[in-house]
């Protein structure tokens, strides 16, 4: 993949998240992922584990964002991202983020590690 292919899914990665879309979001994801977000904390296994994943946060009203452009290496992004979770009242700022992705040879995400402190 190329850079800008790779930004493309990352930026998708976000739009899907913001807008609550779920079936985008997981479109964007091989179906052997391994998705750890974050590193250490929380693991899953494939699209069911990250489909309950997805279901998990949603009461964060999270809203994520790109802030600086991809390093790519081969097939793998680091991705500079923040965030800001909660309700309205008490929004919380994420940041950085740091999201190490591996792509497959069919552009999907493969794996992903996101390495943050949030609490």
């Amino acid at each position: 993949m190329t850079r800008d292919e790779m930004t493309a899914v990352m930026q998708e990665y976000c739009r899907c998240e913001c807008e609550k879309d779920k079936a985008g979001w997981l479109a964007l994801f091989a179906a052997d992922v391994v998705h750890e977000d974050p590193v250490g904390v929380r693991t899953s296994h494939g699209l069911g584990d990250l489909d309950a994943f997805w279901e998990g946060f949603q009461s964060v009203n999270i809203k994520v964002w790109m802030t600086a452009p991809l390093i790519v290496c081969g097939n793998e992004a680091i991705a500079f991202m923040a965030a800001e979770a909660g309700p309205a009242d008490a929004r919380v700022t994420i940041e950085p983020i740091i999201d190490n992705v591996v792509f497959n040879a069919a552009g999907k995400i493969a794996r992903v590690r996101a390495f943050y402190e949030y609490g």
